[in-house]
């Protein structure tokens, strides 16, 4: 670190160069009262991680970073400066090399931490100390003129592939419940389940206090719930139903074909037939059409079902639809399909049979209760098998591979309580579980609940 210097010295020293160079016919010195930092980053950045040997002993490795990827904000008006995307778990603050420009040949000076009033001349090859927001005096070149600059850095208190799960008060409206299953609308959560020959549904915005919906005259209506336009879709008694909140329902189809439904997309409704045809209508449900799919009807699942719809990646107005369950033409992994719809054409896109051909290794198990979501750039998917609950799955290649993932791990709690039907659903950022023990779980991977918030 360069040697420590008063303020008052340094402008004394600054005045008799300036004098000195005026005093010169040769030189024509323009002095500037205006003063700022324009640009502020960072360099190459140490980040310090803890992992476990194969024998389970605790050990720390370093990795190092391009600082210059994390943009700072220059808050001119009230002289901050700041970085809106926050450095990753286990950055070094303490020893950072700091790029900075200034206007008009401005000097920035650091005030130091261990001797008040006194400053350190700023030097991009020195590091500083960052674990405390620093200021910087940046002086015009008149000598007299300067402005105090506050600069903090901030880095994640957690990491980012963390899972945190929390646990709400229990909810005796979903010990109610035999079956059930969950699903997001704006922003609120729907679960549905049987009861008594009956489907009946909650509604919670806060996982604490929960709403009771209208009865619907079905027990199978839970089964058949999905999201479509902004509104609830489900079949009760063979008519299409839909709500927008759950405390009414609105007959859309009275006489419909469709006995299941199994998918939506932003514009279309899948469902299927008693004998297995896979169909889709793009009039809200009023009439229907047999849709196109690429292998033998009998391998599209039937029971178990469950489905995700996410936009599309390289394709714009096009969105993937992912179709898994239990199917009566594949006996030992689950069926899942895959469906293209692409809004800005008017093709025929077929259902496409995600087929094995490599001894089903990394298939989606076959499992009862199963979910799927779309979560963190790939799906999740897990269920019941063998009277226990699977690990969670996740494909990052559109329902090809499927993977167990270390970092989602249902709440031990939960699992711990016993085998019971359970919902899951998310927002895109909260992942929410319930169970008919009446336990509520939330949680999310601090990375994506830090990208949602930023």
């Amino acid at each position: 670190m360069n040697k420590l210097i008063k303020t008052v010295c340094w402008l004394f020293v600054t005045v008799l160069l300036l004098v000195s160079c005026m005093k010169s016919d040769d030189n024509k010195v323009t002095l500037y009262s205006d003063t700022a930092i324009t640009y502020f980053s960072l360099g190459t950045l140490n980040q310090y991680l803890h992992t476990k040997s194969s024998e389970g002993l605790d050990s720390i490795y370093k990795r190092t970073f391009d600082g210059s990827d994390y943009i700072f904000s220059i808050d001119q008006a009230n002289h901050r400066i700041f970085n809106v995307d926050s450095l990753p778990y286990g950055t070094d603050v303490k020893h950072v090399i700091t790029y900075i420009s200034t206007m008009n040949n401005a000097t920035p000076f650091l005030k130091s931490l261990e001797e008040e009033g006194t400053l350190i001349f700023y030097s991009s090859s020195d590091s500083i100390d960052y674990s405390t927001p620093r200021e910087f005096e940046v002086y015009a070149s008149d000598g007299v003129t300067y402005d105090t600059y506050k600069v903090e850095l901030n880095v994640h208190k957690e990491k980012g592939d963390q899972f945190i799960w929390m646990i709400h008060q229990d909810s005796p409206e979903l010990e109610e419940l035999d079956l059930m299953k969950a699903v997001m609308l704006d922003d609120q959560l729907f679960v549905y389940g049987t009861k008594e020959g009956k489907t009946l549904g909650y509604m919670t915005t806060d996982g604490d206090s929960w709403k009771p919906l209208e009865e619907l005259n079905d027990e199978n209506a839970y089964r058949n719930l999905l999201v479509f336009e902004n509104h609830l879709y489900t079949i009760v008694n063979g008519s299409l139903m839909q709500s927008a909140d759950g405390m009414s329902w609105k007959e859309m189809n009275s006489t419909l074909d469709i006995t299941q439904l199994v998918a939506a997309s932003y514009d279309q409704l899948f469902g299927l037939t008693s004998d297995g045809t896979m169909m889709l209508s793009d009039d809200y449900g009023e009439t229907w059409k047999e849709d196109l799919v690429d292998s033998d009807k009998s391998w599209l699942p039937t029971a178990g079902t469950a489905y995700v719809c996410y936009p599309a990646q390289m394709t714009y107005y096009a969105d993937n639809i992912l179709l898994a369950g239990i199917s009566t033409g594949i006996s030992n992994i689950a069926s899942v399909w895959r469906k293209i719809v692409e809004y800005d054409l008017q093709g025929d896109e077929k259902w496409v049979y995600m087929s094995r051909s490599d001894n089903n290794l990394y298939a989606l198990p076959l499992m009862e209760n199963l979910v799927m979501m779309a979560y963190d750039d790939g799906i999740l998917a897990w269920g019941v098998k063998d009277d226990a609950y699977t690990q969670i799955y996740q494909s990052r290649d559109n329902g090809i591979i499927w993977k167990k993932n270390s970092s989602y791990q249902l709440p031990a709690a939960f699992v711990e309580s016993g085998t019971v039907p359970f919902g899951a659903a998310t927002d895109g950022k909260e992942i929410w579980l319930v169970g008919s023990n009446g336990q509520v779980w939330q949680g999310h991977l601090n990375r994506v609940a830090w990208d949602k918030s930023e």
